[in-house]
């Protein structure tokens, strides 16, 4: 069930009031099955990982979620968030080998493919059952990727934190004595946090600054850092309070000798002890946080929520339908992992209510007026992934309707040129397929290669899947 409270009155993000009637200032596009888990700096690529396989995907508009192999599931390891560079170029994740016999740190540049950024591991690292190490993030530049690499048989901790670049290869963060794992990294690298396990066991919000090791907390909780700023000076997670023994979404800013800590709280009818808020991500200058919000004991429902300096915390699903938007029906939405770096789209996750229950990636626009803007799909529809893909010799593509009204489907080659209409004119609401054969519109058939294709709607709003014909 969803916790959505009343849409009365305003909400404010950063300078803006956005009132709680439809206004067209913000689209809820949802961009297909997954799980994304990062974002680049203009909103343009969105990653994370496919259901089932906990394959890394790359989403772009023009070609929709495309899976990009090596899925660490191969070797049996599920583990790891994939992670954006701002330009959208490199991806980190945890892969799996050629051969599939173990999973490691992984980072995917864009024309080139996957790149292993370990073995050879740390000096003393190796495999621990089937595997190296998993990735957690990736700096903004693109060259230095971090996570945790296994050290089997070590006393001090069986995984520590580690970075890795193509000049130093993998070089251990170390820790205080147990388990450490890497999570963000700023712009250059030079600024890393994560977690560092204490002697009783809990995750504690950590930073490696050049390598020098500084616990955000110390609390006797299970918490963690999982972003920073793009200058290295602004950190986020969650931590613990110990007024209301519950743990809270967090920031830790450096004033120039240490790390000062505000506590940003959890949305309204959080239990206290069960329930929990974190962030996920932060912009570069600090101004915008998004994060997740679960209410009670897990599978608890849940949201996301943004937060501002001025506007506070406030509920994702609240902001959404105070702003007009219609979400679709029998979805959660579960929360928010990342924002383009001038807070203009927003990337999470959500959840059918239905069988088989499949996680699903949408994005969040806001007009420019509020700080967030973008292009988003067309209004109450959703162009789905089509089915088999790659196909032979012909294939299906989805269509969910919320709001009935009049699309153009088209089909268009890599190079742009059109293909085939599928349908221009009416659709009502609920669940259309069309087919194509892979012929054009004189019934020639095509070559092999990648097609696309366009749902177009009112006002040129337009989403697009990638397809792939193999003959």
């Amino acid at each position: 069930m969803k916790r959505i409270t009343s849409a009365i009155g305003a909400f404010c993000i950063g300078s803006v009031v956005l009132c709680g009637a439809a206004n067209g200032q913000v689209a809820f596009r949802m961009i297909g099955e997954g799980q994304a888990t990062g974002i680049n700096a203009d909103g343009r690529v969105v990653v994370g990982n496919m259901n089932g396989t906990f394959e890394a995907f790359r989403w772009t508009p023009l070609t929709g979620i495309v899976p990009l192999g090596r899925p660490a599931i191969w070797a049996g390891v599920q583990a790891g968030t994939p992670d954006v560079s701002s330009d959208g170029t490199q991806v980190s994740a945890t892969i799996s080998s050629l051969d599939s016999t173990y999973a490691t740190i992984g980072r995917w540049t864009e024309g080139a493919g996957w790149e292993e950024c370990l073995p050879p591991a740390p000096p003393d690292g190796g495999i621990l059952g089937t595997a190296y190490g998993s990735a957690w993030g990736i700096s903004d530049d693109g060259k230095t990727v971090v996570g945790l690499y296994w050290r089997p048989g070590q006393t001090d901790g069986t995984a520590h934190a580690v970075f890795w670049t193509e000049a130093t290869g993998a070089v251990s963060l170390g820790s205080s004595g147990r388990n450490s794992r890497a999570n963000d990294a700023n712009a250059d690298g030079s600024v890393i946090v994560g977690w560092d396990e204490a002697p009783f066991g809990n995750w504690q919000p950590t930073v490696w600054d050049d390598g020098l090791l500084t616990h955000l907390s110390t609390k006797d909780a299970f918490h963690d850092a999982e972003a920073v700023t793009a200058d290295g000076k602004m950190v986020v997670g969650e931590s613990y309070n110990t007024t209301t023994n519950a743990l809270v979404a967090a920031i830790w800013r450096f004033n120039g000798t240490t790390w000062d800590e505000q506590l940003i709280g959890a949305l309204p009818g959080t239990f206290p002890g069960y329930g929990l808020a974190k962030c996920m991500d932060v912009t570069p200058d600090g101004s915008m946080v998004v994060g997740y919000n679960r209410f009670d004991f897990a599978p608890a429902p849940a949201t996301g929520f943004i937060w501002t300096q001025a506007g506070g915390m406030v509920n994702l699903e609240t902001f959404l339908v105070a702003n007009g938007v219609t979400l679709p029906p029998q979805f959660d939405i579960l929360g928010l992992n990342g924002v383009s770096d001038d807070g203009k789209v927003l990337c999470g996750v959500g959840q059918d209510t239905t069988f088989p229950f499949a996680y699903r990636s949408f994005l969040v626009y806001l007009d420019p007026l509020t700080g967030v803007a973008g292009t988003p799909g067309v209004a109450g529809m959703e162009l789905g992934q089509n089915y088999p893909n790659p196909f032979n010799p012909a294939t299906s593509i989805p269509l969910t309707v919320t709001t009935a009204g009049n699309v153009h489907l088209d089909v268009f080659n890599a190079a742009g040129q059109h293909v085939r209409t599928l349908h221009n004119g009416f659709v009502g609401a609920g669940i259309h397929s069309f087919a194509w054969s892979g012929v054009n519109d004189r019934g020639v058939p095509q070559a092999s290669g990648v097609y696309f294709a366009r749902l177009q709607g009112a006002g040129g709003l337009e989403q697009t899947r990638r397809m792939v014909l193999l003959k």
